[in-house]
């Protein structure tokens, strides 16, 4: 009897602890936890307000928050998707479907076998047909407008993994009253003339010749096997071009398995199990990879535009030893450059012309089922902007906007409700381009240009002549302008047969004449306090130093006086003694020079007495007055050659 309330009370403090234990963690986190897989959207811990506790919106964000919150909440969910997957093989994940034998598929991808993808993107099948014709012709003509301006553009469809595997798919019904997308396209493609790989069926000859999945059991993506896509791509780009390329060469094979996972599993990590699936095709080998070359090849600069398929292609293939340049622009979103491709801009900031031209190739790839999306505005977007200007299409833009905004009463006075109309446009443009755009309504080529493609072409062969490019760089400082404005006035000059800049004579003599006048002028701005605040403001609104912003206003006066003719560029013998003048003025020499006449001035009584006049209408102290009518003087001695240096 005695023993029985000792077990209850250790009963009821393991209650208590299990009980309060997932409080206590998520407070302290006291013991790691594995974070779950795919996107979390956080919530916010909710504000305590009246209102909202009576409306019972309080209560529901409470829920919310809580339930994100709790302690072992990811063990918990885990173990939880761990029972539904081992007892029925289901799974909440919404981007996964679970086919047979453990087999994982995206469910875009499913649809797309089984004919249910297309009117998901399009209102009828009619529809489709026509927005897809549309985009063919979009292509064939950037196409032939890039290859007028040396860049080749080419299409490559990356194989779908549910056209590869149908066997392990579930069962489905098929809509017999769509079509496939991505047959579509290819077959188009071939009829036109458009150079298309498509990888797919490829893929399923090859499926039957090796002992391991192309595409893995519980992977949306390709492993090695995109390093079969890129060698074919680099053929199809020699054979474009009639130019020799590095050759990939494929070396033994070495096999991993488990732990060297890479892109294996990217869908089993999705369910978030609290255990790893057992694979049935767990071997996925791997091959030496090497590059041949000689002196006849070339090394081109590619744009890859497309899905996450590329990366694969970038992490097995040696892509910098086949390409100069590489850059890959991420769903047409995310544009990724440099070495390592580390860098990211918004493609939407790019200068989309310039950048087309700056390739010898553009390669626009995705996967079978994102087809049923066309090019996702890729065709459009290129071919508007390879044949207006950017003023036409603000101008187009503007009378549309103008247009909706009377029709729905909308003020674009508004940012946000402009914004929401801008989008509208877009949508609208680039849905039929044809009905704002009229020359694209026609079956054949148009003629019209946009004039910039003659001024990134001028561009373009500036930067390849290392020489040009260095004079050019003088002018950065001559002319106060970036080099971007600089490439910009030369391929002006060389379109409109002006004198070129890279001619100007004795421009390195210049700069450093310009360097010179900036530097005095800095000097001079430094010696004015009314200016020197206005600089300090300045400099405080631009998120700059002082220094920094009294050279770019110095760098300014100084262009400006040269542009209004107030400086001129003398003979060399007078830009050269000059230059040395400047030099002595900045130098402490001149500082002592200075010092010694303020001496004298202040040892003169009438000096000091005329001097003290000046500081009192200026309203400066006696010290600044003397110091300035000092350099005044010093500076005056230097010009009129009465000091030696």
């Amino acid at each position: 009897m005695g023993k029985k309330p000792k077990y209850d009370l250790v009963l009821f403090i393991l209650l208590m602890v299990l009980g309060f234990m997932p409080m206590l963690q998520g407070w302290l986190h006291i013991f790691p936890t594995k974070p779950l897989n795919g996107v979390t959207i956080e919530s916010e811990k909710p504000e305590f307000k009246l209102d909202t506790y009576r409306s019972g919106v309080y209560a529901r964000q409470a829920e919310a928050y809580t339930s994100q919150h709790i302690g072992f909440r990811e063990p918990i969910i885990r173990l939880y998707n761990e029972y539904l997957w081992d007892f029925y093989h289901k799974t909440y994940a919404h981007d996964i479907v679970a086919g047979k034998e453990g087999w994982l598929y995206y469910p875009q991808s499913v649809r797309d076998y089984y004919g249910q993808e297309l009117l998901r993107w399009h209102p009828s099948v009619d529809e489709a047909y026509e927005k897809f014709n549309n985009e063919v012709k979009y292509m064939n003509w950037a196409r032939s407008i890039l290859k007028e301006n040396g860049v080749d553009l080419l299409v490559f469809m990356a194989p779908e993994k549910s056209f590869l595997y149908p066997e392990f798919l579930p069962i489905g019904e098929k809509d017999t009253t769509t079509f496939n997308a991505s047959d579509y396209f290819a077959q188009r493609f071939d009829e036109t003339g458009f150079p298309c790989i498509e990888m797919t069926r490829w893929f399923q000859q090859m499926k039957d010749t090796v002992d391991y999945p192309l595409i893995p059991q519980a992977g949306a993506h390709w492993i090695f096997p995109s390093v079969y896509a890129v060698d074919t791509l680099s053929r199809l780009m020699s054979d474009l071009k009639g130019i020799e390329l590095p050759k990939i060469k494929i070396g033994e094979a070495y096999h991993t398995r488990d732990a060297d996972h890479d892109y294996d599993d990217d869908l089993e990590l999705l369910l978030n199990l609290a255990f790893p699936m057992r694979h049935q095709y767990g071997y996925h080998p791997r091959h030496y990879v090497s590059v041949e070359q000689d002196s006849t090849c070339v090394k081109p600069k590619v744009l890859f535009i497309g899905n996450s398929y590329f990366w694969a292609m970038n992490l097995f293939a040696p892509l910098p030893k086949l390409f100069e340049k590489t850059e890959f622009w991420y769903y047409f979103s995310t544009a990724y450059s440099g070495d390592s491709l580390t860098e990211t801009t918004s493609v939407d900031q790019l200068d989309f012309v310039e950048k087309l031209l700056d390739f010898d190739y553009v390669v626009w790839f995705t996967t079978g089922n994102q087809m049923n999306k066309g090019t996702s505005d890729f065709a459009e977007k290129a071919i508007l902007n390879l044949c207006y200007s950017k003023k036409d299409i603000d101008q187009t833009y503007k009378r549309i906007i103008d247009s909706l905004a009377l029709a729905t009463g909308t003020s674009l006075a508004d940012s946000n409700s402009k914004k929401q109309l801008w989008s509208m446009t877009n949508r609208l443009v680039f849905d039929h381009p044809e009905r704002y755009f009229p020359e694209l309504a026609f079956s054949s080529l148009p003629e019209i240009r946009n004039p910039r493609l003659k001024e990134v072409l001028a561009i373009n062969d500036i930067k390849k002549d290392s020489v040009w490019m260095e004079k050019l760089s003088y002018q950065t400082i001559i002319q106060n302008a970036r080099m971007e404005q600089v490439l910009k006035m030369e391929a002006d000059n060389m379109l409109s047969g002006r004198p070129l800049l890279r001619d100007m004579e004795d421009p390195e003599l210049r700069k450093a004449y310009v360097e010179c006048l900036v530097r005095q002028k800095a000097m001079i701005l430094h010696a004015m306090p009314d200016r020197m605040e206005e600089i300090k403001q300045k400099a405080s609104l631009f998120g700059k130093t002082i220094d920094e912003q009294l050279q770019h206003d110095a760098a300014w006066s100084t262009h400006k006086d040269i542009v209004e003719g107030k400086t001129l560029f003398g003979d060399k013998d007078g830009m050269q003694r000059e230059i040395r003048m400047y030099d002595y003025l900045a130098s402490p020499a001149f500082d002592s020079l200075v010092e010694s006449i303020r001496q004298n001035m202040s040892a003169n009584p009438n000096t000091v007495k005329a001097i003290e006049e000046k500081a009192k209408q200026s309203g400066r102290t006696f010290e600044e007055q003397l110091k300035g009518d000092a350099h005044w003087v010093a500076k005056d001695k230097v010009q009129k050659g009465l000091v030696e240096y």
